[in-house]
């Protein structure tokens, strides 16, 4: 009968069992450690934000210089247009009227100019039957006739630009947003109407801590994660904000400064806005401005981007999931 020696070890020897749960209890505790240091090191230093969005220039089109009834729409909420396609209609009838207005005008002025030349050159022959002071005259009258005749043919090209201007097109390429605009609306002159999201123009606008600008440069990569994709963006940083703004600032009685006499026992970092320019967008993935994404612009930005170690992958979780 073979002897169980186990059973003969001291009690302060632990057994094999007891050794395994031991060992896997504290790689647990370490890679706990780890795993806590650097989500410690990518909250405080890391340059890393997920306050950040996507955003993009708007084109306000408002009328310039006309107003009037609006006679026709020709495009749709989120509609694509590109740069010179008709957007509306502006009622032509009072500025086809000033057309014709100023043209009439402008013929009149040609008329009382060629009198005047013809004027101003009999005197001019007429020698000593005419004095010198009354030939000045009508040589001033021509050219009084000849500025009659400049100012209206300015007011007849100004009122064919106001005519030209009733059909309003679109400045940029880009798509239409926030659609209000109906037929018979008043279209008041200089009053926004439409808008147009430049779809040329779409770029990151992160906010990062003052505590890690000192990782973030101008030209350095960026790898961008949009909560609404899984997929990863490429951009690289192309200014950081010089300002933001001072709630101490603010004048208050008799103009003094108004400064908060309070100081919290927590100070909470700035925020400074980077201008993440977007170098590569994935198929498949719809910008639209406002959307919410995390951004690292730091050294190690490529590295995440295309992750190849265990590290790497972990990191970039943390980065983009927390």
């Amino acid at each position: 009968m073979q002897s169980n020696w186990k059973n003969r070890l001291p009690d302060w020897i632990p057994s094999d069992r007891s050794v395994v749960g031991v060992l896997v209890t504290l790689l647990f505790v370490i890679i706990a450690i780890y795993l806590g240091y650097v989500l410690w090191m990518l909250y405080m230093r890391s340059p890393w934000t997920r306050d950040a969005f996507v955003r993009a220039e708007v084109a306000d089109i408002a009328t310039e210089g006309v107003s009037g009834y609006v006679t026709a729409i020709y495009v749709k909420d989120n509609q694509k247009v590109r740069a010179g396609d008709p957007l509306f209609d502006i009622d032509p009838t009072r500025y086809q009227y000033a057309v014709k207005e100023a043209e009439a005008q402008y013929e009149t002025t040609k008329k009382q100019l060629v009198l005047q030349k013809s004027l101003a050159k009999m005197r001019m022959n007429a020698q000593g039957a005419v004095s010198v002071q009354d030939k000045q005259i009508y040589e001033t009258d021509a050219e009084v006739a000849q500025d009659a005749v400049d100012n209206a043919k300015a007011a007849l090209d100004l009122a064919k630009y106001n005519l030209y201007r009733t059909k309003v097109v679109a400045p940029c390429d880009g798509f239409m947003t926030n659609m209000r605009l109906r037929l018979g609306d008043y279209a008041t002159s200089g009053q926004s109407q439409m808008q147009i999201v430049d779809n040329t123009t779409f770029w990151i606008e992160a906010y990062y801590e003052e505590i890690k600008l000192i990782n973030v440069k101008v030209g350095a990569k960026a790898t961008i994660k949009l909560i609404a994709y899984p997929q990863i963006l490429l951009g690289e940083v192309k200014s950081i904000g010089r300002g933001v703004l001072n709630q101490n600032n603010a004048p208050g009685y008799q103009g003094l400064q108004n400064v908060n006499p309070i100081d919290a026992w927590i100070r909470l970092a700035q925020r400074i806005p980077v201008h993440i320019a977007i170098t590569d967008v994935p198929e498949g993935v719809f910008l639209a401005a406002g959307l919410t994404a995390s951004v690292d612009a730091g050294p190690e930005a490529q590295r995440l981007a295309e992750p190849r170690s265990l590290l790497d992958w972990i990191q970039r979780w943390l980065e983009f999931n927390i």
